[in-house]
């Protein structure tokens, strides 16, 4: 508990000597002089040699004139830095005046001294420095008494080999472009003089940089710079190049927010427009990419830090500004030499490293003194490794991240001049910030881990845009079916399509897209031309029918025809392809469940989808023939009619010849007589009951002839009695 109250003291008290705002600058007395060049960290034994610009508002003074060198008391916090900055001087311990034979004149409006350091005794001719430290100096020009010129500088005295060395600090800084990437109305980068301007800066930046640096870069602007001819090849190689000494963060394709696209479900998308990020900065730039490493530059939500984190982001580097408006944040409290944790859902957290709230600004200021402002900064910052060192702390588990308020490019004027000095300085270490992210301690407060939410929502929304990508990629893959394989306009619609979710495109441009995609969708629809409805006859409950298309365009298209009902059986689609500027006649198979008047649907349809290619066509379908089931009893009908016919024909038949038959048998001829003619077997009025033919109750079995017994032809014919 102790060291957690310990470290909780130390991050309060860095923190509140850290935000302390850098008071305006106090007018000088006198002109100050331009710094050229100067010696800054000097052994106990070394010398500070300084050469000192004369300002245009004085005249160069030829002799009798005194260059005076003032020590004052070492400065060990940031805020009495500033203040030295600002003259407001701590007490002097020492002094050295030169006489013009001392001073060298390297040009005729420069003067160069040197002056030795001393340790243990004062003399006249050097400077006491007795302990190691960041000494305040002031150099005065004075003629007569009277101050021409005067310049407030630094000097830091190392350790001797018997003093405590001092442990370096990391120090790592994060550079990125700020001119917004644009895509022009066909969805292609826009690669402008303002844009080709600022890379070339990143370029110099990069060449004249003494410290490796995290750089973040648009992967679709460099991949477009080879595109612009000679001097895009010539921009390309030359960051190419440059790039290899530094770490190349991971950025996707094209500006998407994490926490707009978490808040889309549009996790997968922003994976891959990542993944296609890395791909092409790995090409373009031949260097890996590093995604562990994240620039927070726009509001991040728990979804989008939680997205990220699962994508493999260590660290994230966000704005002092930003952090004071995060949830239960501690603001301006938090100390930035080391790591936030920020929470993105519950029991998940990511290292948070705070961009430095001093430092930094003078990274982005334009100077006319860069040996001077690059002092200046060196300076704060060994200010702020003594404040670590002096409350406890270790400097080398602590860190500095330096990066402009936005990220942007730091002032070239004097960027080279400050990593020259930061990689020349004992006490700071330049590192990357991959190395920062592993070496830097966690801030604990009293009770562990100081901890900070992340809002659940942000300002933006690109749901409407994922809905519009949706739609005109459904609408755009159905409709390319149609096409040619090898038709352009599919990858076309395909590529402009994709890059509708991004920020690079504005809503207007956004919405021309939209209504030029559509216009060319139609327009392929519309070159299809279905035929009128009509009727039309099946004999047979199965058959084809013709169905004439016309393709009004210069190419073939293809098309998926189908005919629907009620009353079809189902049958499968069929796919054609209509020549181009002309008509074409499709058969379609159908059979139907019943017979009459049936009505039917045609439909064109793309190969892909459901999407019509034209209005639904209604026809009408006259089945004159049953089905299949009333065939099968109609003809069975028929067989068993045609069946009895032939049985009552033949039985009539064998009647007559079996009543002619009896006429002739020797019982009839014996006892009975008729008076109708042989040929007609009917009763007629004469006949007694003997004679009729029909079977009576006194009828013998001999003289009885069953109506329904028939008698084979021989027997018919036959004299015989019957047996």
């Amino acid at each position: 508990m102790k060291r957690l109250l310990a470290a909780a003291g130390l991050s309060l008290l860095i923190a509140a000597t850290s935000v302390v705002s850098v008071p305006a600058r106090t007018v000088a007395a006198a002109p100050r002089f331009g710094l050229v060049d100067q010696t800054f960290s000097v052994e106990a034994a070394g010398a500070i040699t300084i050469t000192l610009q004369v300002p245009t508002t004085i005249t160069p003074p030829a002799a009798d004139f005194t260059l005076t060198f003032v020590a004052h008391r070492p400065v060990d916090t940031r805020a009495a830095v500033a203040d030295a900055i600002n003259g407001q001087l701590p007490r002097s311990v020492d002094s050295v005046d030169l006489d013009p034979t001392l001073v060298a004149r390297p040009a005729a409006d420069q003067l160069q001294a040197t002056v030795p350091i001393e340790i243990d005794t004062r003399t006249s001719g050097a400077l006491l420095m007795s302990q190691p430290g960041l000494y305040p100096v002031l150099v005065e020009l004075s003629v007569g008494g009277d101050v021409l010129a005067e310049l407030i500088t630094f000097v830091h005295r190392l350790p001797t080999v018997d003093e405590v060395p001092e442990d370096p600090m990391p120090v790592a800084i994060a550079v990125t472009t700020a001119h917004p990437v644009a895509l022009d109305d066909a969805g292609r980068v826009i690669v402008d003089d303002p844009t080709l301007l600022e890379l070339t800066e990143l370029a110099d930046l990069l060449e004249t940089s003494a410290v490796p640096l995290g750089v973040r870069v648009p992967p679709a602007v460099l991949a477009a710079l080879p595109g612009l001819g000679g001097e895009g090849v010539a921009l390309a190689e030359r960051l190419s190049q440059a790039m290899q000494r530094n770490d190349l963060l991971s950025s996707p394709i094209l500006p998407l927010d994490p926490s707009q696209a978490a808040a889309a479900d549009q996790q997968a998308l922003y994976t891959q427009w990542l993944r296609d990020g890395e791909d092409s900065l790995s090409t373009s730039m031949s260097s890996p990419t590093q995604r562990t490493i994240v620039l927070i530059d726009t509001p991040l939500s728990q979804g989008g830090g939680a997205m990220l984190r699962d994508l493999g982001a260590r660290l994230l580097i966000m704005q002092g500004e930003q952090f004071d408006g995060l949830p239960n944040t501690i603001g301006g409290f938090a100390d930035t030499t080391q790591l936030v944790q920020i929470q993105v859902t519950p029991g998940v957290t990511v290292d948070t490293a705070i961009v430095d709230r001093i430092a930094s600004r003078t990274l982005e200021k334009v100077t006319t003194n860069p040996e001077l402002s690059a002092i200046y900064t060196v300076s704060d910052l060994l200010a702020a490794r003594q404040q670590v060192e002096d409350i406890g702390g270790d400097p080398r588990r602590h860190s500095v991240t330096l990066a402009t308020t936005d990220f942007s490019l730091p002032s070239a004027t004097g960027f080279s001049a400050f990593t020259t000095l930061l990689a020349e300085t004992p006490g700071l270490t330049p590192t990357t910030l991959d190395d920062l992210s592993v070496r830097t301690d966690q801030l604990l407060g009293p009770e562990g881990p100081i901890i900070v939410d992340l809002p659940e929502e942000v300002p933006g929304d690109i749901s409407s845009r994922i809905d519009l990508r949706n739609e005109l990629g459904l609408r755009g893959a159905s409709t390319g079916s149609m096409l040619p394989d090898d038709d352009p306009r599919i990858a076309e619609w395909t590529r402009l399509v994709g890059v509708l979710p991004s920020s690079a495109l504005t809503d207007a441009q956004t919405n021309g897209i939209a209504t030029d995609l559509r216009r060319q969708y139609d327009a392929i629809l519309a070159s299809v031309e279905a035929p009128a409805g009509f009727s039309f006859n099946l004999t047979g409950t199965s058959g084809t029918v013709p169905v004439t298309l016309r393709n009004n365009a210069d190419i073939p298209l293809t098309v998926r025809v189908r005919l629907t009902s009620s009353k079809l059986l189902p049958s499968d689609d069929q796919t054609v392809e209509l020549p181009p500027q002309s008509f074409h006649e499709v058969k379609i198979r159908i059979e139907a469940r019943s017979r009459g008047d049936l009505p039917v649907t045609l439909e064109i349809l793309t190969p892909l989808g459901d999407v019509q290619v034209t209005e639904p066509v209604p026809l009408t379908a006259s089945i004159n023939a049953l089905s299949g089931v009333g065939n099968l009893v109609t003809g069975a009908g028929l067989l068993v009619l045609l069946t009895w016919w032939v049985r009552h024909i033949r039985k009539n038949h064998r009647q007559r010849r079996a009543v002619e038959a009896s006429h002739r048998h020797p019982a009839t001829q014996n006892g009975a007589t008729t008076d109708h003619d042989a040929n007609d077997p009917d009763v007629t009025p004469n006949d007694t009951p003997n004679d009729t033919p029909n079977d009576t109750p006194n009828d013998t079995p001999n003289d009885r002839l069953d109506d329904d017994t028939e008698l084979s032809p021989d027997a018919a014919t036959s004299t015989l009695p019957p047996s």
